[in-house]
């Protein structure tokens, strides 16, 4: 009762609100015809050239390169001030420096890195573009041994490691321990890039690094990455039957970790199928080793074999060093073959077995 009496006496009228829209349209139309305020320009002026670099002042940075400053000259650590620019995504500093004559593939910082380098290991794809433009060398190993396409798969820039294969970077490149991309990207991401991306790509899961004799599938076992494994045993049928240096295959790995919940159903499908081919090749081959009489007939019968494939061998027309490359392999078949079926027992029915074979061919090369 009281607030309405009050603004009945101010605005002359009993209705409430009566007096207040005219005002408020009043105080719009004036906000309206004020100028906008102009943003407040930050004060750069007591800025090094590095901060100055890393905030972005182009401004700044002009002003001290004027004044003579070296855009090659670096700092204790040895970082440049393309290394700045590169990591902070700094793209018109980035030409600027360019313009003025900065290395592209200078050398700097702990890890001996370049900035392509640094502008990969935070995923600017502009700043990469801009630094390949100028000639950056993406094969350049930095202090670990890795190459941008590897720090890029490490840290999941799907969009780099398409932009350096895109331009000629080899997906199987390797680092200074023999790890590829793939292998990166399956021992560090769980996400289903950059393993698609690269495998999509042409890279190669049968590769293995230098120091374990690990394939791709190796570690993403190793690592628990659900993804990756079912990525590369599902998609791109990457072979469980590779052996790591330690005698290790996927196969034998995945096996010892039956019923484990990061393993997915179709995984486990996939390698019971592959350790049912596995055991039928391993029984056929102990019945070779075992059975007494299958070994005499085999060790009698390779002399005639190799005699007769020899001499198919001499009659094609072809280079003599064709020839005897074709000689050199079926030794080596045969060789392996005895060593691995024969004991000395039945080494002892190798001259007898040469004696007859020549005789039992030589009639029908004659008549051919």
């Amino acid at each position: 009762m009281y607030q309405s009496a009050c603004q009945a006496a101010t605005t002359g009228s009993c209705v409430p609100g009566a007096g207040q829209q005219p005002d408020n349209e009043r105080q719009s139309a004036l906000i309206a015809q004020q100028p906008p305020t102009a943003p407040v320009e930050p004060d750069y002026s007591g800025f090094d050239i590095v901060k100055a670099t890393q905030y972005g002042a182009i401004a700044r940075v002009r002003e001290l390169v004027e004044s003579g400053w070296d855009v090659n000259q670096p700092d204790s650590e040895t970082v440049t001030l393309l290394h700045w620019a590169a990591i902070n995504n700094r793209r018109d500093i980035i030409r600027y420096f360019l313009e003025k004559g900065a290395t592209v593939d200078a050398v700097g910082g702990e890890l001996n890195a370049t900035p392509l380098h640094w502008a990969t290991r935070q995923g600017h794809l502009g700043a990469v573009v801009l630094l390949m433009a100028a000639g950056a060398d993406p094969r350049i190993r930095d202090a670990e041994g890795c190459s941008c396409i590897h720090i890029a798969a490490q840290f999941a820039h799907t969009a780099l490691v398409a932009y350096f294969i895109a331009k000629g970077v080899d997906p199987d490149l390797q680092d200074r321990g023999g790890m590829t991309a793939l292998m990166w990207a399956a021992w560090k991401v769980c996400a289903l890039d950059p393993v698609r991306l690269l495998l999509t790509l042409g890279a190669n899961p049968a590769m293995v690094d230098y120091t374990h004799g690990n394939t791709a599938l190796h570690w993403a076992i190793l690592a628990r990455n659900a993804t990756a494994i079912s990525t590369l045993v599902l998609k791109s049928k990457a072979s469980l039957d590779v052996p790591n240096l330690r005698g290790e295959t996927p196969l034998s790995m995945l096996e010892s970790q039956t019923g484990a919940i990061w393993i997915g159903a179709k995984v486990m499908d996939r390698v019971k199928e592959a350790a049912l081919t596995s055991q039928q090749r391993r029984s056929l081959l102990s019945k070779l080793r075992h059975d007494k009489r299958l070994r005499w007939w085999s060790m009698v019968a390779c002399p005639f074999t190799a005699f007769y494939l020899a001499g198919i061998v001499f009659s094609v027309n072809t280079l003599y060093i064709i020839k005897f490359f074709l000689l050199g392999c079926l030794y080596a078949i045969f060789h392996t073959i005895g060593k691995a079926l024969f004991d000395e027992h039945l080494m002892a029915l190798l001259p007898l077995s040469v004696y007859l074979a020549p005789k039992a061919w030589f009639p029908f090369h004659v008549a051919d």
